[in-house]
């Protein structure tokens, strides 16, 4: 279905060039009186107008027609065997299969098989069929005839496909990044919205254009999915995008940096809940107050609730990142997962004490915090 709509559009040009053709033929007929000159005419110039026409319909085959066609009208002045052995026809026909073969031999298996259907017809109308006339048709005017209905109906089947059906294809399904980015294309659905997710987080939203085309930036390496919705109907297809060299090196500089930005950030609200949890248990103690540890980590950490929350975000964060540096196979990965423990383990520690004095709870929180200073210490040199 992916096609049908410019098969439908090259057999119409193909009716329409011999439709044109024969209609000049016509006229023709009526201008020149003399038979002899009229038949010459005929079977020197149909091919020519046929080429000629095909080349104005915007069709590749065109080109090579109107140059082959004209090699043969001039050299079959002087080699007549040209004109004999109906070359132009032979010749006109097997250019048309010719069209398709290159595009096999370039790679597109998919692509205008219609031209070689039309060149074998042509070469059946030409040579095969004996038959002059068909009812009031002679053996070009029902080619033309019966290329113009399934022409059309064809046309008609990929025009609602192409405009009124939600369809999209990538041009590849693994690219991999040239640098900091790759690029990703393919055809949709003309004139629609592409909606663009990475690793099924919705990141942009692109346009098709008029002939369906569409393109984006890949900043990062992982799964695009480009979706189009049309009448109600959705369609999806993926790229994967593989991160280069540079990307690797830099990213990693990058996500370590990060890491130790969300370090840092992290460390200061538990310092602070922890400090406040040490002095609160202290003074409990010194003044003989008869209260549970428990309730009185559950106040200090309900008073710092804000320190909490960003804690607790942080977190979520630092799991995000020494995540993705284990993914990206860094050599550091080892190191940086010994700074993410510690950071953990004094997590746990502000946030839920160990049962036991306050000694062990204070002993326990001055050694990580040192911990932690030296890991932000090392991560900056």
């Amino acid at each position: 279905m992916d096609n049908l709509y410019y098969i439908g559009q090259n057999i119409l040009n193909f009716a329409g060039s011999l439709l044109g053709t024969q209609i000049i033929m016509w006229v023709a007929s009526k201008l020149i009186k003399d038979e002899e000159k009229k038949n010459k005419f005929k079977l020197s110039w149909f091919n020519i107008i046929f080429s000629i026409l095909m080349l104005l319909s915007s069709s590749v085959a065109g080109i090579f027609l109107v140059v082959f066609n004209l090699l043969v009208l001039l050299f079959g002045k002087r080699f007549t065997v040209l004109k004999d052995k109906h070359i132009s026809d032979w010749g006109t026909g097997i250019i048309f299969i010719l069209m398709t073969a290159l595009n096999i031999f370039n790679g597109e298996y998919d692509y205008q098989w219609e031209f070689a259907v039309l060149g074998i017809v042509w070469l059946l109308f030409r040579f095969v069929i004996q038959k002059e006339k068909f009812w009031k048709f002679s053996k070009m005017g029902l080619l033309t005839f019966l290329s113009m209905i399934i022409g059309f109906i064809i046309f008609l089947l990929g025009y609602n496909y192409e405009f009124e059906t939600a369809h999209i294809l990538t041009d590849e399904y693994e690219v991999k990044m040239n640098g900091m980015s790759a690029d990703v294309s393919g055809y949709a659905t003309p004139n629609s919205k592409v909606r663009v997710y990475i690793n099924g987080e919705e990141d942009t939203a692109e346009k098709s254009d008029e002939d369906g085309y569409f393109s984006f930036e890949a900043y990062r390496p992982g799964k695009w999915t480009v979706k189009v919705t049309k009448n109600g109907e959705t369609d999806t297809d993926y790229t994967v995008v593989k991160p280069s060299k540079e990307y690797k090196e830099k990213h990693a500089t990058n996500v370590k940096l990060n890491f130790a930005g969300i370090f840092n950030l992290m460390s200061e609200p538990l310092e602070s809940i922890g400090v406040d949890e040490y002095n609160r248990w202290l003074e409990a103690d010194e003044n003989g107050t008869n209260v549970s540890v428990d309730d009185l980590i559950t106040q200090v950490q309900k008073e710092h609730a804000k320190d909490v929350l960003t804690a607790v975000s942080k977190k979520s964060s630092l799991d995000k990142t020494i995540q993705e540096l284990k993914n990206m196979n860094d050599s550091e990965y080892e190191k940086y997962n010994d700074y993410y423990n510690d950071m953990i383990t004094y997590y746990r520690t502000v946030m839920n004490p160990p049962a036991g004095y306050k000694d062990t709870f204070g002993d326990k929180f001055d050694d990580l915090r040192d911990k932690i200073t030296n890991d932000l210490n090392e991560m900056n040199r």
